[in-house]
């Protein structure tokens, strides 16, 4: 093991036996920030280059992803004109790629703290061994076998939380908020260095990853809004509500079928984007029956919707919207406005809503309830909204981790009084993480970059740029056709973004195809 290997291992374990001897900082905790120091303000090196490259590659799909796929600069990205989204993850930095991985479940999961690296695909063949069963053949992770203990009998829940938007740093920086995951972190099996290991780092992408083992080039959830090129229109994904993009199997989907629907599987989230990447299917693949699932609508009074082809909507959410959660807070919080389905979501309050409904849902189910292992998928979707709006080191944050906290305390009390102390498995992980407030000039916006793209290809009128409306995903669909009849090429366009805007890096759509060849042949 090399010397810089071992300091980084033992920087995780002490650090994490600090956290454990105190719930309560020692000192002053600094607020996370963009990240180190950026080396990337002079040209990348040809090893930067690669790695950046690869995780494109990883994260390519034909006809979803687009033509060009920058990297930002350390500590910068691209935002669109909405406050609410005055940060923007979706990078291959850490701030974005580092993310919490926990397993917590006496006699299960032993405690242990480990420094090696993982990925969100090793949730799912690790959660299959505690099933015993096999997850699909896409699936690439490997079993975390060394955080489970041997010659246990199967838990009678597992439940998966995935902590949308939540930084690995915040279980450090905000734990004395953080009294319930860290009593967890401390008694479980925690992997300090998790990463997502494809790029963009999004949404979408993250909750596939996690719920199918596989990556996004093969499970085909590569961004969270694509341009349908045949339309000539922008799109989200899982367009209707209908889980049939996803082009890879969810453990949720293997269980399903083969416990033939005995299992009681629930899938809720903040957004269709986070639930149906964790819950699957449902009824909607051969073979398998509907599941519980239900994700938020920022439409209307913001209450629950569903596909009633391939999911049951719980009884409990019916009737369960958002209005009156911003009526009672006087339409604000923390001074911000939440009146409004989408303003509510970056705010405590839709986390405290988001917890009474799975409350209401986890009441009302019978989970636990025999010894077919029920399965519990949630995102909880308000770190990441809150994270958009005020970024990683606000007193916003602060305030909607302990909200997240004091739901998942709720969370375990009714699992554990329902299948019984030590008789369930919890799973807590991140989709991404997020960005902190750049320097002066770290915003780049996406139509100043458009317009200056068509400042210098197409001064006469008109534009070469099709879409670049999601921009998280850090890509842009081009007007190959009309680059053509100009005679422009995408690495025309490329070295102009690399020295005029500058980005560290960015790839065309050919050199994305040629990395995920190599990584095909290996």
């Amino acid at each position: 093991m090399r010397p810089l290997r071992l300091v980084f291992l033992a920087a995780i374990v002490v650090a994490t036996a600090a956290a454990c001897r105190s719930v309560a900082p020692a000192g002053p905790v600094a607020a996370p920030g963009a990240g180190p120091a950026s080396t990337s303000a002079v040209a990348a090196t040809v090893a930067q280059r690669e790695t950046w490259l690869e995780a494109v590659a990883r994260g390519y799909f034909p006809g979803r992803s687009g033509q060009l796929f920058f990297v930002p600069r350390e500590g910068e990205f691209v935002v669109g004109r909405n406050p609410l989204y005055a940060f923007m993850h979706g990078s291959p930095w850490s701030y974005d790629t580092h993310i919490p991985l926990l397993l917590y479940g006496p006699p299960f999961i032993r405690t242990l703290v480990s420094g090696e690296r993982v990925s969100q695909q090793d949730l799912v063949p690790t959660l299959a061994e505690l099933l015993g069963t096999v997850p699909a053949a896409t699936a690439v992770g490997r079993s975390l076998r060394e955080a489970l203990a041997p010659g246990t009998a199967r838990p009678r829940v597992i439940v998966l939380l995935v902590a949308d938007g939540t930084r690995a740093d915040y279980f450090d920086t905000y734990r004395d908020v953080l009294p319930t995951l860290s009593r967890l972190r401390c008694g479980g099996a925690w992997f300090g260095n998790a990463h997502v290991t494809s790029v963009p780092t999004l949404t979408a992408v993250g909750h596939a990853n996690i719920g199918t083992g596989a990556e996004p080039r093969v499970h085909g959830l590569a961004v969270n809004n694509l341009f349908n090129r045949v339309t000539g229109k922008p799109q989200a994904v899982y367009d209707g509500l209908d889980p049939g993009e996803m082009m890879a199997l969810t453990l949720a989907d293997i269980w399903n079928i083969q416990t033939d629907g005995e299992a009681v599987i629930i899938g809720q989230g903040g957004a269709i984007r986070a639930t149906a990447g964790l819950v699957g299917h449902g009824a909607c693949v051969i073979g398998a029956r509907p599941v519980l699932a239900a994700s938020y609508s920022a439409t209307g009074d913001g209450g629950w919707e569903t596909n009633a082809e391939c999911y049951r909507m719980p009884q409990a959410l019916e009737a369960f919207t958002a209005r009156r959660y911003w009526t009672e807070a006087g339409g604000t919080w923390l001074g911000h406005d939440i009146s409004s389905p989408a303003s509510f979501r970056a705010s405590a309050v839709f986390q405290r809503f988001e917890g009474d409904a799975l409350a209401a849902v986890l009441e009302a189910a019978p989970i636990g309830a025999d010894d077919v292992t029920d399965l519990v998928l949630v995102n909880l979707k308000g770190p990441d909204y809150v994270g958009h709006a005020y970024g990683p080191a606000s007193a916003e944050i602060r305030e909607e981790l302990a909200e997240l906290d004091r739901q998942v305390a709720r969370i375990v009390g009714i699992i554990e009084r329902k299948a019984g102390a030590g008789r369930y498995v919890l799973a807590v992980a991140a989709d991404h993480g997020m960005p902190g407030e750049p320097k002066p000039g770290g915003r780049y916006y996406l139509d100043e970059i458009v317009r200056r793209i068509d400042a210098r290809f197409t001064p006469g009128g008109g534009s070469i740029v099709q879409f670049f409306g999601d921009v998280a995903s850090n890509q842009i669909h081009m007007d190959t056709a009309k680059m053509q009849s100009l005679g422009i090429t995408l690495r025309d366009v490329a070295d102009f973004l690399e020295t005029e805007v500058p980005f560290a890096a960015v790839f065309t759509e050919d050199e994305v195809r040629a990395a995920q060849a190599r990584i095909r042949m290996r």
